[in-house]
């Protein structure tokens, strides 16, 4: 019999191994979601060790550790590994008693259903409070996360890419606090300094200030991450750009364009043309003078650009002619034109040239 310690505290009976399909399966079917979500996570052979094991099954054989490690020229302890590897990844149970192992195949969910699965089971419990300031870690506690935890040092090494530097302590100190204090996931994180790359944001405070803003909105996923970071995109830069704006919005700007588009329930295209008729009319933007255009337009149901074209038609129809405005009178207009004969003084002229020449 061999025994070994697998260094998570409990002893296995490597050459007893059960396996069972907790599901029906009835013949050999690899879903789509387990080669597009677990194939890159993972050392290769494991999901090689995953689908030969279940092959096996199938067939109402039930591999051994050392067939498994023989068959793929790994250790018994590379195996284990790997089954501990999918126990994480819910994609199987394991039961350890003095007698071995038992393996059971659950079905296979994609990550993102399981991660829904868990914010659901997450928000019924009372979350941690989160400390009011940012801590400040020692230069060991960041050396020892950065060597204890491969994420911690992806993270680290993404970072340099994004800020194109090598991290100093304070910049360590700040982005490892957006995972311990703020909360938010690794892989969140990663995206949301890919988002800044892209967008040329590669200053430390930028990426900061977003992490702050996505961490109060419970962005605790990369598809919540995808989908605010293209509402943003589509909306609240729109307007910004079309005011003279640029960068990330400040809670006020995003609160009066919030009321904008939710409040006033107003249309993209209807924002941008009040902001536009506001630049033009006082040649800068004001929230105030483009809010009231939006709330006049709310108010006469208008909601297309069609309607505020024939909105425009109908004031210039019923708009009051002018009345032809009287000089104001000064002392040019008042002025009295004195009345001269011109022709009287050619005549003169002509009778002193004609004296003139004739006494030659």
């Amino acid at each position: 019999m061999h025994i070994k310690n697998i260094g998570s505290g409990c002893v296995e009976n490597m050459s007893d191994i059960r396996m069972k399909i907790g599901y029906k399966c009835s013949h050999l079917e690899v879903p789509t979601v387990f080669i597009d979500d677990y194939l890159t996570d993972c050392l290769p052979v494991y999901p090689l060790i995953y689908i030969w094991s279940l092959r096996r099954l199938l067939d109402g054989e039930c591999a051994t550790f050392l067939e498994i490690s023989e068959h793929f020229r790994v250790t018994e302890g590379d195996v284990i590994k790997a089954w501990r590897h999918w126990e994480k990844e819910k994609l199987v149970s394991i039961t350890s008693s003095k007698n071995g192992m038992e393996i059971t195949f659950l079905p296979v969910h994609g990550k993102s259903e399981l991660a829904r699965e868990q914010r659901a089971e997450l928000s019924l419990l009372p979350s941690p409070p989160k400390p009011e300031a940012r801590p400040n870690y020692t230069t060991q506690e960041l050396a020892c996360y950065r060597n204890e935890s491969p994420d911690i040092e992806r993270l680290f090494s993404r970072a340099e890419k994004t800020l194109g530097k090598l991290l100093s302590y304070n910049d360590m100190n700040v982005i490892f606090g957006f995972h311990d204090w703020l909360r938010l996931p690794i892989d969140v994180i990663e995206f949301l300094m890919e988002y800044c790359e892209e967008n040329d944001h590669r200053t430390l405070r930028y990426i900061e200030k977003c992490a702050m803003d996505w961490a109060d909105r419970g962005i605790n996923d990369v598809a919540q991450a995808a989908d605010y970071v293209q509402n943003f995109d589509r909306d609240y830069r729109t307007i910004l750009r079309h005011a003279g704006a640029s960068g990330y919005p400040t809670p006020a700007q995003r609160k009066y364009m919030d009321k904008w588009l939710n409040e006033l329930n107003m249309p993209l295209e209807l924002i941008i043309e009040a902001v536009d008729r506001c630049v033009e009319k006082i040649n800068k933007f004001d929230k105030k003078y483009t809010e009231k255009i939006l709330t006049e337009w709310n108010k006469k149901d208008i909601f297309t650009l069609e309607a505020v074209a024939a909105g425009d038609s109908e004031f210039a129809q019923n708009k009051p002619a002018r009345p032809a405005s009287k000089a104001k009178p000064n002392r040019f207009v008042n002025f009295k034109q004195r009345d001269i004969d011109y022709s009287q003084y050619e005549k003169l002229e002509r009778d002193y040239l004609e004296k003139k020449y004739n006494a030659q």
